[in-house]
Protein backbone atom coordinates (compact mmCIF):
# COMPACT_ATOMS: atom_id res chain seq x y z
CA UNK A 1 0.00 0.00 0.00
CA UNK A 2 1.32 3.79 -0.11
CA UNK A 3 0.93 4.35 3.36
CA UNK A 4 4.42 5.05 4.97
CA UNK A 5 6.33 2.89 7.79
CA UNK A 6 5.20 4.75 10.85
CA UNK A 7 6.64 4.11 14.10
CA UNK A 8 4.54 3.42 17.46
CA UNK A 9 6.68 6.77 18.61
CA UNK A 10 5.03 8.66 15.42
CA UNK A 11 1.54 6.81 15.61
CA UNK A 12 1.42 8.41 19.31
CA UNK A 13 1.37 11.96 17.87
CA UNK A 14 -1.35 11.24 15.50
CA UNK A 15 -5.32 11.77 16.24
CA UNK A 16 -6.53 8.21 17.89
CA UNK A 17 -8.52 7.01 14.82
CA UNK A 18 -5.85 7.69 12.41
CA UNK A 19 -3.29 6.20 14.51
CA UNK A 20 -5.19 3.06 14.62
CA UNK A 21 -5.59 2.70 11.15
CA UNK A 22 -2.08 3.37 10.66
CA UNK A 23 -1.29 0.49 13.13
CA UNK A 24 -4.07 -1.95 11.51
CA UNK A 25 -2.38 -1.22 7.77
CA UNK A 26 0.90 -2.89 9.40
CA UNK A 27 -0.71 -6.13 10.04
CA UNK A 28 -4.29 -7.09 12.20
CA UNK A 29 -4.76 -7.57 15.62
CA UNK A 30 -5.83 -10.86 16.95
CA UNK A 31 -6.29 -11.96 20.33
CA UNK A 32 -8.45 -14.56 22.98
CA UNK A 33 -10.97 -11.43 23.28
CA UNK A 34 -11.83 -7.85 22.29
CA UNK A 35 -10.19 -6.65 25.63
CA UNK A 36 -6.84 -8.03 25.06
CA UNK A 37 -6.90 -6.82 21.51
CA UNK A 38 -7.72 -3.29 22.93
CA UNK A 39 -5.35 -3.40 25.60
CA UNK A 40 -2.53 -5.03 22.39
CA UNK A 41 -3.49 -1.57 20.38
CA UNK A 42 -3.59 0.52 23.50
CA UNK A 43 -0.26 -0.43 24.41
CA UNK A 44 1.15 0.36 20.79
CA UNK A 45 -0.51 3.56 19.99
CA UNK A 46 0.09 4.75 23.64
CA UNK A 47 -3.30 5.72 24.57
CA UNK A 48 -5.69 3.77 27.08
CA UNK A 49 -8.04 1.21 26.36
CA UNK A 50 -10.89 3.00 26.60
CA UNK A 51 -10.10 5.45 23.67
CA UNK A 52 -9.11 2.71 21.92
CA UNK A 53 -12.36 1.19 22.52
CA UNK A 54 -14.71 4.11 21.44
CA UNK A 55 -11.84 4.58 18.44
CA UNK A 56 -12.90 1.35 16.94
CA UNK A 57 -16.65 1.53 17.98
CA UNK A 58 -16.72 4.90 15.67
CA UNK A 59 -14.15 3.58 13.20
CA UNK A 60 -16.54 0.63 12.83
CA UNK A 61 -19.66 2.42 12.23
CA UNK A 62 -17.70 4.20 9.20
CA UNK A 63 -16.93 0.77 7.81
CA UNK A 64 -13.63 1.35 8.18
CA UNK A 65 -12.42 -1.71 10.65
CA UNK A 66 -13.98 -4.55 10.80
CA UNK A 67 -14.33 -7.31 13.32
CA UNK A 68 -14.51 -11.04 12.32
CA UNK A 69 -13.59 -13.86 14.39
CA UNK A 70 -10.94 -16.92 13.30
CA UNK A 71 -10.54 -20.12 14.93
CA UNK A 72 -11.99 -19.23 17.94
CA UNK A 73 -10.04 -15.58 18.47
CA UNK A 74 -10.98 -11.95 17.46
CA UNK A 75 -9.31 -10.20 14.96
CA UNK A 76 -9.77 -6.70 14.17
CA UNK A 77 -8.25 -5.79 10.19
CA UNK A 78 -9.47 -2.69 7.75
CA UNK A 79 -11.83 -3.35 5.61
CA UNK A 80 -11.24 -2.04 2.01
CA UNK A 81 -12.75 1.40 2.24
CA UNK A 82 -9.95 1.43 5.68
CA UNK A 83 -7.11 0.60 3.53
CA UNK A 84 -8.11 2.91 0.78
CA UNK A 85 -8.70 6.01 3.96
CA UNK A 86 -4.91 4.84 5.23
CA UNK A 87 -3.40 5.78 1.94
CA UNK A 88 -5.49 9.18 1.69
CA UNK A 89 -4.42 9.87 4.75
CA UNK A 90 -0.85 8.73 4.42
CA UNK A 91 -0.77 11.17 0.77
CA UNK A 92 -2.46 13.70 2.89
CA UNK A 93 0.87 13.83 5.31
CA UNK A 94 3.00 13.45 2.51
CA UNK A 95 1.24 16.59 1.01
CA UNK A 96 1.62 18.28 4.16
CA UNK A 97 5.32 17.51 4.57
CA UNK A 98 6.39 18.23 0.99
CA UNK A 99 4.05 21.71 1.72
CA UNK A 100 5.78 22.69 4.78
CA UNK A 101 9.30 22.08 3.35
CA UNK A 102 8.42 24.32 0.46
CA UNK A 103 7.15 26.65 2.89
CA UNK A 104 10.67 26.55 5.06
CA UNK A 105 12.42 27.52 1.55
CA UNK A 106 10.30 30.18 0.55
CA UNK A 107 11.10 31.61 4.13
CA UNK A 108 14.44 31.19 3.86
CA UNK A 109 14.76 32.61 0.55
CA UNK A 110 12.54 35.38 1.84
CA UNK A 111 14.86 35.90 5.02
CA UNK A 112 18.20 36.12 2.59
CA UNK A 113 16.47 38.49 0.50
CA UNK A 114 15.31 40.40 3.00
CA UNK A 115 18.90 40.34 4.91
CA UNK A 116 20.75 41.02 1.43
CA UNK A 117 18.73 44.11 1.06
CA UNK A 118 19.00 45.43 4.63
CA UNK A 119 22.97 45.31 4.08
CA UNK A 120 22.55 46.89 0.73
CA UNK A 121 20.68 50.10 2.30
CA UNK A 122 22.71 49.90 5.63
CA UNK A 123 26.14 50.24 3.53
CA UNK A 124 24.89 53.31 2.21
CA UNK A 125 25.08 55.01 5.64
CA UNK A 126 28.15 52.98 6.22
CA UNK A 127 29.77 55.27 3.00
CA UNK A 128 28.91 58.77 5.80
CA UNK A 129 30.05 56.82 9.02
CA UNK A 130 33.69 59.04 8.90
CA UNK A 131 32.42 61.63 7.09
CA UNK A 132 33.13 65.48 8.61
CA UNK A 133 30.66 68.49 8.01
CA UNK A 134 33.13 71.37 6.70
CA UNK A 135 33.78 74.34 8.95
CA UNK A 136 31.66 77.11 7.86
CA UNK A 137 33.65 79.44 10.12
CA UNK A 138 36.52 79.20 7.64
CA UNK A 139 34.40 80.15 4.26
CA UNK A 140 35.63 83.70 4.73
CA UNK A 141 39.26 83.24 5.54
CA UNK A 142 39.88 80.86 3.02
CA UNK A 143 37.73 82.99 0.11
CA UNK A 144 40.34 85.36 1.87
CA UNK A 145 43.37 83.43 0.59
CA UNK A 146 42.34 82.01 -2.31
CA UNK A 147 41.44 85.51 -3.60
CA UNK A 148 45.51 86.98 -2.55
CA UNK A 149 46.53 83.44 -4.05
CA UNK A 150 44.99 84.29 -7.52
CA UNK A 151 46.10 88.04 -7.24
CA UNK A 152 49.70 86.60 -6.70
CA UNK A 153 49.34 84.29 -9.64
CA UNK A 154 48.26 87.04 -11.93
CA UNK A 155 51.17 89.51 -10.70
CA UNK A 156 53.70 86.82 -10.99
CA UNK A 157 52.58 85.84 -14.54
CA UNK A 158 53.39 89.49 -15.79
CA UNK A 159 57.06 88.95 -14.61
CA UNK A 160 57.93 85.54 -16.47
CA UNK A 161 61.04 85.62 -17.88
CA UNK A 162 61.41 85.23 -20.90
CA UNK A 163 64.62 83.49 -22.70
CA UNK A 164 64.93 85.33 -26.03
CA UNK A 165 64.95 88.94 -24.19
CA UNK A 166 68.28 87.87 -21.95
CA UNK A 167 69.88 84.45 -23.05
CA UNK A 168 72.61 85.01 -21.03
CA UNK A 169 71.14 85.43 -17.26
CA UNK A 170 67.82 83.50 -18.58
CA UNK A 171 68.68 80.15 -16.84
CA UNK A 172 69.11 81.27 -13.34
CA UNK A 173 66.22 83.93 -13.54
CA UNK A 174 64.15 81.28 -14.19
CA UNK A 175 65.48 78.82 -11.70
CA UNK A 176 64.16 81.94 -9.22
CA UNK A 177 61.18 82.05 -10.96
CA UNK A 178 60.28 78.94 -10.56
CA UNK A 179 60.77 78.91 -7.12
CA UNK A 180 58.32 81.44 -6.47
CA UNK A 181 55.83 79.71 -8.78
CA UNK A 182 56.46 75.65 -6.86
CA UNK A 183 55.34 77.84 -3.41
CA UNK A 184 52.23 79.23 -5.53
CA UNK A 185 51.52 75.77 -6.79
CA UNK A 186 51.89 74.37 -3.22
CA UNK A 187 49.46 76.94 -1.93
CA UNK A 188 47.09 76.64 -4.73
CA UNK A 189 46.78 72.79 -3.93
CA UNK A 190 46.05 73.31 -0.32
CA UNK A 191 43.17 76.09 -0.44
CA UNK A 192 41.75 73.70 -3.40
CA UNK A 193 41.53 70.75 -1.45
CA UNK A 194 39.73 73.34 1.39
CA UNK A 195 38.00 74.85 -0.88
CA UNK A 196 36.73 71.45 -2.76
CA UNK A 197 34.89 70.22 -0.10
CA UNK A 198 32.68 73.03 0.22
CA UNK A 199 32.25 72.76 -3.42
CA UNK A 200 31.09 69.01 -3.07
CA UNK A 201 28.47 69.73 -0.17
CA UNK A 202 25.54 70.56 -2.88
CA UNK A 203 25.86 67.34 -4.41
CA UNK A 204 26.36 65.40 -0.63
CA UNK A 205 23.17 66.98 0.13
CA UNK A 206 21.53 65.10 -2.45
CA UNK A 207 22.86 62.10 -2.15
CA UNK A 208 21.97 62.20 1.81
CA UNK A 209 18.68 62.78 0.63
CA UNK A 210 18.32 60.13 -1.50
CA UNK A 211 20.26 57.91 1.04
CA UNK A 212 17.75 59.48 4.24
CA UNK A 213 14.75 58.01 1.63
CA UNK A 214 16.03 54.44 0.81
CA UNK A 215 16.35 53.94 4.38
CA UNK A 216 13.14 54.96 5.51
CA UNK A 217 11.29 53.03 2.45
CA UNK A 218 13.23 49.72 3.84
CA UNK A 219 12.27 50.50 7.72
CA UNK A 220 8.87 50.79 6.88
CA UNK A 221 8.95 47.51 4.81
CA UNK A 222 10.57 45.23 7.11
CA UNK A 223 9.68 46.92 10.66
CA UNK A 224 6.67 44.60 11.21
CA UNK A 225 8.81 41.27 10.87
CA UNK A 226 10.32 40.00 14.34
CA UNK A 227 13.39 38.46 12.70
CA UNK A 228 14.40 41.42 11.27
CA UNK A 229 13.84 43.69 14.41
CA UNK A 230 18.07 43.80 14.78
CA UNK A 231 18.71 44.89 11.54
CA UNK A 232 15.77 47.35 11.47
CA UNK A 233 17.34 48.53 14.61
CA UNK A 234 20.58 48.93 13.20
CA UNK A 235 19.37 51.10 10.18
CA UNK A 236 17.43 53.53 12.45
CA UNK A 237 20.48 54.29 14.35
CA UNK A 238 22.53 54.95 10.31
CA UNK A 239 19.15 56.61 10.05
CA UNK A 240 19.93 58.94 12.83
CA UNK A 241 23.60 59.83 11.20
CA UNK A 242 22.38 60.76 8.55
CA UNK A 243 19.70 63.65 9.27
CA UNK A 244 22.55 64.16 11.83
CA UNK A 245 24.57 65.53 8.42
CA UNK A 246 21.67 66.60 7.16
CA UNK A 247 20.40 68.63 9.45
CA UNK A 248 24.49 70.23 9.33
CA UNK A 249 24.61 70.90 5.91
CA UNK A 250 21.24 72.68 5.76
CA UNK A 251 23.01 75.84 7.39
CA UNK A 252 24.63 76.14 3.55
CA UNK A 253 22.82 78.91 1.55
CA UNK A 254 22.40 77.95 -2.46
CA UNK A 255 24.20 81.10 -3.37
CA UNK A 256 27.11 80.38 -0.97
CA UNK A 257 27.94 77.20 -2.58
CA UNK A 258 27.37 78.66 -5.94
CA UNK A 259 29.92 80.68 -5.08
CA UNK A 260 32.10 78.29 -3.64
CA UNK A 261 32.00 75.79 -6.76
CA UNK A 262 32.91 78.72 -9.04
CA UNK A 263 36.12 79.87 -6.70
CA UNK A 264 36.82 75.98 -6.99
CA UNK A 265 37.01 76.34 -10.42
CA UNK A 266 39.62 79.42 -10.43
CA UNK A 267 41.50 77.32 -8.52
CA UNK A 268 41.65 74.75 -10.65
CA UNK A 269 42.34 76.91 -13.60
CA UNK A 270 44.97 78.98 -11.78
CA UNK A 271 47.07 75.54 -11.00
CA UNK A 272 47.19 74.99 -14.73
CA UNK A 273 48.60 78.30 -15.34
CA UNK A 274 51.30 77.48 -12.30
CA UNK A 275 51.92 74.09 -14.17
CA UNK A 276 52.53 76.15 -17.42
CA UNK A 277 54.67 79.01 -15.81
CA UNK A 278 56.69 76.12 -14.49
CA UNK A 279 57.76 75.37 -17.61
CA UNK A 280 60.84 77.27 -19.52
CA UNK A 281 59.58 79.59 -22.16
CA UNK A 282 62.30 77.51 -25.05
CA UNK A 283 60.86 76.18 -28.10
CA UNK A 284 63.38 73.76 -29.16
CA UNK A 285 63.45 73.02 -33.01
CA UNK A 286 66.02 69.66 -34.45
CA UNK A 287 68.51 70.83 -36.91
CA UNK A 288 71.82 69.29 -38.27
CA UNK A 289 74.80 71.54 -38.40
CA UNK A 290 78.71 71.13 -38.86
CA UNK A 291 80.23 71.99 -35.56
CA UNK A 292 84.07 73.19 -34.67
CA UNK A 293 85.63 73.46 -31.46
CA UNK A 294 84.37 75.25 -27.93
CA UNK A 295 80.83 74.03 -29.30
CA UNK A 296 77.77 75.65 -26.74
CA UNK A 297 75.06 73.65 -25.61
CA UNK A 298 71.94 74.11 -23.40
CA UNK A 299 71.26 71.50 -20.90
CA UNK A 300 68.39 71.50 -18.89
CA UNK A 301 68.73 75.16 -16.78
CA UNK A 302 72.81 75.56 -17.52
CA UNK A 303 75.16 76.04 -20.60
CA UNK A 304 77.81 73.86 -21.47
CA UNK A 305 81.03 74.44 -23.50
CA UNK A 306 82.48 71.41 -25.42
CA UNK A 307 85.61 71.31 -27.27
CA UNK A 308 85.14 69.16 -30.19
CA UNK A 309 87.26 69.63 -34.05
CA UNK A 310 84.97 69.17 -37.19
CA UNK A 311 81.80 66.94 -37.93
CA UNK A 312 78.00 66.94 -38.37
CA UNK A 313 75.55 66.36 -35.58
CA UNK A 314 71.95 66.43 -34.77
CA UNK A 315 71.22 69.37 -32.14
CA UNK A 316 68.18 71.00 -31.12
CA UNK A 317 68.07 74.80 -31.11
CA UNK A 318 65.51 77.45 -29.36
CA UNK A 319 63.70 79.37 -31.93
CA UNK A 320 62.74 82.37 -29.75
CA UNK A 321 66.59 82.87 -28.30
CA UNK A 322 69.03 80.23 -30.51
CA UNK A 323 70.02 78.17 -27.46
CA UNK A 324 71.24 74.95 -28.72
CA UNK A 325 71.38 71.46 -26.44
CA UNK A 326 71.72 68.16 -27.75
CA UNK A 327 68.84 66.05 -28.55
CA UNK A 328 67.21 63.91 -25.72
CA UNK A 329 67.25 60.31 -26.09
CA UNK A 330 64.23 58.80 -27.32
CA UNK A 331 63.29 55.11 -25.43
CA UNK A 332 62.17 53.14 -28.05
CA UNK A 333 62.19 50.16 -25.49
Amino acid sequence: MGCTNTTSNDRSKLPIDEAILDYLSKKSTTDQTEKLAFAKISGKIEASIEQVQISINRLSEKHLIRKVIWQGKIVFELTPKGKLSIDALAKARTDLITRQLQDAIHLERKAKLRSTTINKVKSIADEWQDFQVPDRSLIDETKREASRLLDATKEIEGKQPLCHKNPRNYDQEFFNYKTQIENLSEQNKNINKIVNNYAKIKNIQVLISVGIEKINKTINKYEPIAEATVQISQLKTALDKLKSIQSQLEYYQKDELSQLEELNTKLSENLRTLDILKKPTHEFMPVKKSFSENTTWYSEGQIKYENKTSGYLLEEKCSKCGTKRKPKPVNIG
